[in-house]
């Protein structure tokens, strides 16, 4: 008997359906741990910036949910937080855990297909220096002119502060992806990131690697890794974490049962760990 009701209780987790975190019980739950030295909560206007080791020179930049419908990865940022209290580590780590801060509360309340911000832009297009003529319309569209954003501001001054290497947390499908969006011309330390991408591989057997504009289905202008490979940044990440392939929105960027988002929670938390090692 026992063991019947054990397979019932896997069977039942297993197809259990999810309930996020809203964003405020997110941010409010990663506030709640900067009780520890470790981390530091600073707001920059409605955007939460945590810190660890904020006495160290910048070295790392994570930042979360940029894109309001990819719900999932401010749910890894806020277990990651969790997890680098315990691991200790010593270098400087900020995390911006959920960038699109307006854009996920309308998501909260049931606008599954948001993706932009407040002001209908798309700021992982925001940061280009040239025109490129994505319609105003569109759900790429890059704003009135270069880091007119609130988020694109922040995150150009933390990027221009020393960071070493910079990891923007996205989803939609399962890679892990190094400069350049725009173009196939490599950039500068692309064998070091190529051979942090190969270090990662065996964690994310499943993910596409590589050079975006080589290896994706399309470019992408505008976006911050490539700025902040122009800017000096050494190193510069897109990681996207979850992916599946249906027309929902709520599907397609965040796994729905409580099986699938725990592997993909751990996988990533671990992932972004041994980044840290690396």
């Amino acid at each position: 008997m026992l063991r019947i009701l054990l397979l019932l209780s896997l069977i039942v987790t297993s197809s259990a359906k999810v309930t996020y975190h809203t964003t405020e019980q997110i941010l409010t739950r990663i506030k709640s741990l900067c009780v520890d030295p470790i981390l530091t909560c600073t707001y920059h206007e409605d955007i939460l910036v945590v810190d660890v080791n904020n006495d160290k020179p910048p070295d790392m930049l994570w930042s979360f949910n940029e894109h309001a419908r990819e719900r999932i990865t401010a749910e890894i940022a806020m277990f990651t937080i969790e997890a680098l209290i315990k691991h200790r580590p010593t270098q400087r780590i900020t995390i911006i855990p959920v960038l699109n801060v307006w854009g996920r509360q309308q998501v909260d309340t049931g606008n599954a297909c948001l993706r932009k911000n407040q002001n209908g832009v798309d700021t992982n297009r925001n940061y280009q220096s040239f025109p490129h003529p994505y319609p105003p319309h569109s759900e790429e569209y890059e704003g009135p002119h270069p880091i007119s954003e609130k988020e694109t501001k922040l995150i150009s001054s933390l990027l221009l502060q020393g960071v070493k290497r910079y990891i923007n947390v996205h989803s939609g499908e399962y890679s892990m992806y190094m400069p350049y969006d725009s173009t196939v011309t490599p950039p500068p330390h692309a064998e070091r990131m190529r051979k942090f991408l190969l270090s990662l591989h065996p964690l994310c057997p499943q993910c596409v690697e590589g050079s975006a504009a080589s290896v994706s289905t399309y470019k992408a202008y505008g976006t911050s890794v490539d700025y902040a490979i122009r800017n000096g940044v050494a190193e510069a990440y897109t990681f996207e974490v979850y992916g599946a392939n249906t027309w929902s929105c709520a599907k397609m960027f965040n796994p729905q049962g409580v099986s699938e988002y725990t592997r993909v929670v751990k996988m990533w938390r671990r992932i972004l760990l041994t980044t840290v090692e690396l």
